[in-house]
């Protein structure tokens, strides 16, 4: 089973602009017999909030199928996430002014689940008239 370990997280503090820089590095082992099979799995990296009663999910910063490649592998993604995400537990603010501040807890979630296909159905837009004997249509 393919295992994810060494999840860090570092997020840009201070400066002006509304974005900031976020790292996250972790690294994944994979099975001799994943290796063997050829298995894909699906990678996802996401910025979640941590809060007393349930998670936010903030954003999804990588979201890919990955093959298993022997050994372990070593991952960094380095994305721009803007101030407004990362401001999971909104300021009080009146008038434009900072009234105050909340302290905002954030953590990134890496998982890798084995890859399953799945079929895919669409529906086309819905044609209305009178198509029975009694319609001109």
């Amino acid at each position: 089973m393919a295992t994810v370990s060494n999840v860090n997280l570092t997020i840009q503090k201070g400066g002006d602009g509304s974005r900031r820089r976020v790292k996250v590095t972790y690294r994944i082992c994979f099975s001799s017999c994943e290796v063997l099979a050829g298995s894909v799995f699906v990678e996802q990296v996401k910025l979640r909030g941590d809060d007393p009663i349930w998670d936010d999910h903030l954003t999804t910063l990588r979201s890919r199928c990955v093959k298993a490649e022997k050994g372990c592998v070593d991952r960094e993604i380095i994305a721009s996430v803007s101030r407004s995400t990362l401001d999971e537990d909104g300021d009080t603010v009146i008038f434009g002014i900072p009234i105050f501040a909340d302290r905002d807890e954030i953590y990134a979630r890496v998982s890798v689940t084995p890859f399953s296909p799945s079929g895919s159905t669409a529906d086309s837009n819905i044609v209305t008239g009178q198509f029975g004997a009694a319609g001109n249509d």
